[in-house]
């Protein structure tokens, strides 16, 4: 190297650590180094000694590939994101586990011939439930409106169910939970205690039996 090459090396030195400094992959500011110098055209012969006290010892330095063919690019290592290798023994993600299905066995000893009250097959021979959302919502009412009960569970309308002869739904609770849920004619959110909300009611009394066209 030259005398008045390694004058413009020593006037370009700060600005050059301060640029490789900004790496911490040791490898990644070897490449920088050789990059700034080649760009002032300074022949890299002899620049080791300048190398050396710019760059930090291996100590400091992370040694690494880099990353995608890019000289300047950081290695994973020095990322503050963990990176997260998963092998094939790793699930994708925890699923969740479905509700085991509960059997519920109906309710026994319920009067559904109260005096002085509606039987509960005369009430739906008048409603005429003809789907499984109205079943359910007509059973509640019956035992809300009229049997006057406090709490009504699952195993309350299937005992409704097996008085009107109507076949069981496969999983009731998760069938009333439906009919909540597409017509917010139940609240079952505690499902020993469930209850018709002002919209079933409003659809007992006034849209059942439906109308013929």
């Amino acid at each position: 190297m030259g005398e008045q090459e390694f004058d413009k090396l020593l006037d370009s030195m700060p600005r050059i650590a301060e640029s490789i400094n900004a790496f911490t992959s040791k490898e990644v500011q070897r490449k920088a180094f050789d990059a700034l110098v080649g760009a002032l055209n300074i022949s890299l012969a002899g620049t080791e000694e300048a190398e050396a006290d710019l760059l930090p010892d291996g100590s400091n330095g992370i040694d690494s590939e880099p990353v995608n063919g890019d000289p300047f690019s950081e290695s994973p290592e020095s990322s503050d994101t963990d990176i997260v290798t998963l092998d094939a023994n790793t699930p994708e993600k925890k699923r969740r586990k479905p509700k085991p299905k509960r059997n519920w066995t109906a309710v026994k000893d319920i009067g559904f011939r109260p005096e002085r009250k509606v039987s509960f097959k005369d009430f739906i021979e008048e409603k005429q439930p003809s789907t499984i959302d109205l079943k359910g919502l007509a059973a509640v009412y019956y035992f809300e409106q009229i049997l006057e009960l406090e709490e009504i569970g699952v195993g309350h309308v299937m005992a409704a169910y097996k008085e009107a002869g109507w076949r069981n739904p496969s999983n009731p609770e998760n069938s009333l939970q439906a009919t909540s849920s597409r017509h917010h004619w139940l609240e079952t959110s505690n499902m020993k205690a469930i209850r018709t909300t002002q919209r079933g009611r409003d659809w007992v009394e006034h849209d059942m039996p439906a109308k013929k066209n």
